[in-house]
């Protein structure tokens, strides 16, 4: 799943800027957050779940990992956080419903408009 978003994207990983991977990261924590609800996870398995996303998918390091999901997490709580990082985790709630019900073009442009509204 989030190891699509490059492709999609159309930015291979080793060519993404820093604010490209951030963006499609915090997009991925937002499919895991639906997938978590969906599939009814407890919220340390959606973190332990993010945290390995990160580190596999985007290569961060385990410590970066762990403090992003854990902001992450956070922002998606509403309690506090980045406004514009709570939009793009929503962006990718709904992403995961685009992805899994296959809607390609829809799922593409969701995450073109992300990259456009940031200016990535």
């Amino acid at each position: 799943m989030a190891g699509e978003l490059f492709a999609v994207a159309g930015v291979p990983f080793e060519k993404a800027s820093e604010l490209q991977r951030q963006v499609l990261a915090t997009f991925a924590f937002g499919m895991i957050f639906a997938l978590g609800k969906i599939e009814r996870l407890s919220p340390p398995d959606v973190h332990a779940l993010a945290i390995c996303c990160l580190t596999d998918v985007f290569k961060y390091a385990d410590h970066q990992a762990a403090a992003f999901s854990s902001d992450l997490i956070v922002t998606a709580s509403g309690k506090s956080g980045n406004p514009t990082r709570k939009a793009i985790v929503h962006r990718g709630i709904d992403g995961h419903r685009q992805w899994h019900q296959r809607q390609t073009d829809q799922f593409k442009a969701n995450i073109e408009g992300v990259f456009k509204a940031v200016g990535a």
